[in-house]
Order: C-alpha cells, then structure tokens, then sequence
C-alpha cells in the first residue's frame, strides 16, 4: 500500500469548530500528517489566534511555524515553501482562512 503523503498548508484564523472539521476530512482520507503554518494578520483577534491554536494542539497537530505581521501577496508561498523544504505532499488548491 502506498503511504499517503502529508498534507501542507497555510492556516489563517479560522473558527476552531472549521479546523476540526477540516483536519477530520482529511483523516478520513487517510492523511495522519500535517505540516501546518498558521499566519494571522496584525489585526486578528488575539482570542480567536489562541483558540485556534489550542483546537490544533488538542486534534495533535503541532504547526510547523506561526507568523504574524502585515499581510503581503507572497506571505502564503513563503511560509508553503518553508513547510515543503524538499519534502513533496498534499497542498489543497485552497486557503483555509
């Protein structure tokens, strides 16, 4: 059988009920890896920013890398690429913000 390889992601502030979700869809797809960068702007909600993080550490997910800051055209591919480091995976068309 042919190993399913890891999904890579940028996640923004989402609703921690939507992660769920998400993260649940793919495993029952057969994904049980996922490299995750979470970004979130300067203006996003400190509380939602926690919130999400805690949902990813309670489904054991722990993000590879979290950024802040203003938001620029070139933010997601850079944190993407710094996810796949050589590495080849699964990368939804989409964002999930």
């Amino acid at each position: 059988m042919t190993a399913v390889p890891p999904l890579i992601a940028v996640v923004g502030p989402v609703e921690p009920a939507l992660l769920t979700a998400w993260v649940g869809h793919y495993r029952a797809l057969g994904v049980d890896r996922f490299l995750l960068a979470f970004y979130f702007t300067e203006h996003a909600c400190p509380e939602r920013r926690h919130a999400v993080q805690a949902a990813c550490r309670e489904l054991g997910v722990v993000p590879e890398a979290v950024s802040t800051g203003p938001w620029h055209e070139h933010t997601n591919v850079r944190l993407r690429d710094l996810l796949r480091q050589g590495r080849s995976g699964l990368a939804p068309a989409g964002r999930l913000r």
